[in-house]
């Protein structure tokens, strides 16, 4: 979602949800057609990847080109942001942050610290060694999987139980309940501009209804919307952990 906000030239929320559904709707279609055309060609004798299961022709071929194109430019993409996340997590420490309770941050300050970077640098703040030794260990471990692993079956069980898991459920509860927390700068200074964005448009007889009991209202809302947050967070991990388990006592079975 962030890599569709920053290319969208007028990222309203409209236009911002219409991409998302557009993608996902038609990811979703091609997946449903491979996967009936797949039970309609070898029924339950189906196996993770369908491409290897057709004979040699011209369409396998250029299905089986296809997969190494895909992989071939999907894999700088997908290593981008795995370096600036584990870059990320090396650098994350605790920080004790003193504020008074009733204090909100300035509208105009920055979410991320802006200091100057050196010479030595990187764009992104990421030093040469540094930006070399990550690069070079996620390569490395992504080598030692490929030529270990030998079934894409495993590969993609294992990624959906974990990364889509994650994806879905996990992180965005997490991430809301983080948020949405009172005590979470980021949700004082949502709740500053919000009020700032409304203040001029407001006349009397709203701020008696906002200071009335639109305010219980709004309070019991936000309430039961962490409480579900965390509830689709906690699902997330149970998900993931019946899947992990039925994947690996299912492999170890085959």
């Amino acid at each position: 979602m962030f890599s569709i906000l920053n290319e969208i030239g007028k990222n309203s929320p409209l236009r911002t949800t219409g991409v998302a559904v557009a993608s996902i709707g038609f990811a979703a279609m091609i997946y449903i057609l491979v996967a009936i055309t797949g039970y309609l060609s070898f029924g339950n004798a189906v196996s993770g990847n369908i491409v290897g299961m057709y004979g040699p022709s011209m369409t396998s071929t250029v299905a089986k080109a296809a997969i190494v194109v895909l992989v071939m430019f999907s894999y700088p993409l997908q290593v981008h942001p795995c370096r600036a996340s584990v870059d990320a997590i090396l650098k994350w420490r605790p920080c004790k942050r003193v504020e008074s309770p009733n204090s909100s941050p300035a509208r105009a300050a920055p979410l991320l610290p802006q200091g100057k970077l050196t010479s030595q640098a990187r764009g992104d703040g990421m030093g040469e060694t540094r930006f070399a030794a990550i690069t070079t260990a996620i390569i490395v471990l992504s080598y030692i999987v490929a030529m270990t692993v030998s079934s894409l079956e495993k590969v993609l069980a294992y990624v959906g139980s974990t990364g889509s898991t994650s994806i879905s459920f996990i992180l965005p509860g997490l991430f809301y309940y983080k948020i949405s927390s009172p005590e979470s700068p980021h949700h004082r200074r949502l709740m500053k501009e919000n009020d700032d964005d409304h203040w001029d448009a407001s006349d009397d007889d709203d701020d008696e209804g906002l200071l009335g009991g639109s305010v219980k209202g709004s309070n019991w809302r936000k309430n039961l919307l962490r409480r579900l947050s965390l509830a689709l967070a906690i699902y997330g991990f149970v998900v993931m952990v019946t899947c992990l388990t039925t994947n690996t006592l299912f492999l170890t079975a085959h």
